[in-house]
């Protein structure tokens, strides 16, 4: 079966990735300059990363409309002859309108549109859309591979670290400037693990320097999976190579990884975390 996936600008993995499985990809949309624009189609994402960090407010975003998911589920089915999409959303908790405006879309297109709650974002949810296509090459029919989707996905791990506090600030999420410039003063960097149902949780954080951000979120990692099994893994990140590197050899070294792949961070996501963020995404490899 001819089987399409639509997504929202929240999944991470390889733009060619993307390109070769002809995934469609709804943006998030960002208003500045007193215009809208669509992330990764109006301004790359090196630009917005440039755009935000000369500014002194983080500019807002909206989420993608029901129509906007309907339009493209329409294309898939009369210009690419799809016989089937897959809908991946970001976790619902993370963001309830777009998985709504996935679901609402679906539902325009009774039987032929399966929706995927990832429960996570970024990495996990581009290797979730692998999957899909990976399960689909080797015959499983369309039960086979939500199923087989919905049981990968509670097995998943993803941990995020943030270089500074700045773009949390900026965004408003963070009120307290004395909070932001203690952090600066004592230089942590703060980690965050996402549990299911899609809910970051603060937890220890790395202190003083880029690398010991990386170590927390390697020995994160490490601790919290099935050393027994094989794993995917995507490293996204925002202008932090060196903080890969090190991630991709220990994590190497330490677990059974079956492939990697390295990304820039959704701006979706890596607006607030801001610059230096690295987000380390793991999901068994069968």
């Amino acid at each position: 079966m001819k089987i399409g996936v639509i997504t929202d600008s929240a999944a991470d993995l390889p733009k060619e990735l993307m390109e070769k499985y002809n995934v469609a990809i709804i943006p998030h949309v960002v208003y500045f300059d007193d215009k809208y624009w669509k992330l990764g189609v109006d301004i790359s994402i090196e630009n917005f990363y440039d755009l935000i960090r000369t500014r002194d407010l983080i500019p807002p975003t909206t989420n993608p409309e029901p129509s906007d998911f309907a339009e493209k589920l329409k294309e898939g089915f009369e210009q690419h002859g799809f016989e089937h999409i897959f809908s991946v959303s970001v976790s619902s908790e993370l963001s309830g309108s777009t998985f709504n405006a996935h679901r609402i879309a679906a539902n325009k297109f009774k039987g032929k549109v399966t929706v995927i709650d990832t429960q996570s974002a970024s990495g996990v949810q581009g290797l979730i859309i692998l999957k899909i296509f990976e399960l689909n090459f080797k015959g499983a029919k369309i039960e086979e591979i939500e199923k087989s989707v919905n049981i990968l996905k509670k097995k998943y791990f993803l941990d995020v670290g943030f270089h500074t506090l700045d773009n949390v600030y900026k965004s408003g999420r963070l009120k307290s400037k004395f909070v932001l410039n203690l952090t600066k003063l004592i230089k942590i960097k703060p980690v965050a693990v996402m549990e299911i149902p899609g809910i970051l949780q603060n937890t220890l954080p790395g202190f003083f320097t880029n690398k010991s951000m990386s170590k927390r979120l390697i020995s994160l990692a490490i601790k919290n999976v099935n050393k027994s099994i094989s794993y995917d893994l995507v490293i996204s990140h925002v202008e932090n190579q060196d903080g890969v590197d090190l991630i991709i050899e220990k994590l190497c070294n330490r677990l059974k990884i079956n492939r990697y792949f390295v990304t820039p961070a959704a701006p979706i996501i890596g607006t607030s975390t801001g610059i230096g963020t690295i987000i380390v995404s793991l999901l068994p490899s069968e």
